[in-house]
């Protein structure tokens, strides 16, 4: 029985495989189809994404990188207005799919943020008192100074109309 001496390939990415995956996820945010672009298998990547990381760092960054990119496309899209030779419940449909879309969009990219799953956001610290009080005093002084200028905008305004003739007579 004869024994099979071919080398095995190192399982490793190179750069340029790794190079390739990275760009064609940052487009597409498909982790299948970067795959297939640098010529490797899914498994491949996955198992470099175990087993480096900084490729999984480099990896978290494409793929939010390609989830801007596909939510700016969709809603670019779903703002366009309507050519008008459509049928209402084909634009409803289109709406529709859009939201969808972009729903699903944010909650995967939620979760890609975090890295493989989502941890329930941790309370916030109470501020102490006076860190509160600071904060209040701060907006209802940012308050009177909107209250103040408006007034004033309107004070400059009255004289204006005051020496013109009333429209209504």
């Amino acid at each position: 029985m004869a024994i099979n001496n071919t080398p095995v390939p190192d399982a490793r990415l190179n750069m340029k495989i790794r190079s390739l995956f990275l760009d064609h996820l940052a487009q597409t945010a498909n982790v299948a189809a970067s795959a297939r672009a640098a010529g490797v298998s899914s498994n491949a990547v996955y198992a470099e994404r175990r087993r480096t990381p900084a490729f999984r760092d480099a990896w978290a960054l494409a793929l939010a990188e390609g989830y801007a990119r596909l939510e700016t496309d969709l809603l670019a899209e779903a703002l366009q207005k309507p050519s008008g030779r459509t049928a209402d419940g084909t634009l409803k449909a289109r709406a529709q799919k859009h939201r969808l879309a972009i729903a699903l969009l944010s909650t995967h990219r939620a979760s890609v943020k975090g890295g493989a799953s989502v941890a329930p956001a941790a309370k916030p610290a109470q501020p102490d008192l006076a860190t509160l009080k600071a904060q209040l005093v701060l907006k209802l002084t940012q308050m009177r100074q909107r209250a103040e200028e408006s007034a004033a905008a309107r004070a400059e305004a009255e004289p204006e109309h005051a020496g013109a003739p009333n429209a209504d007579v």
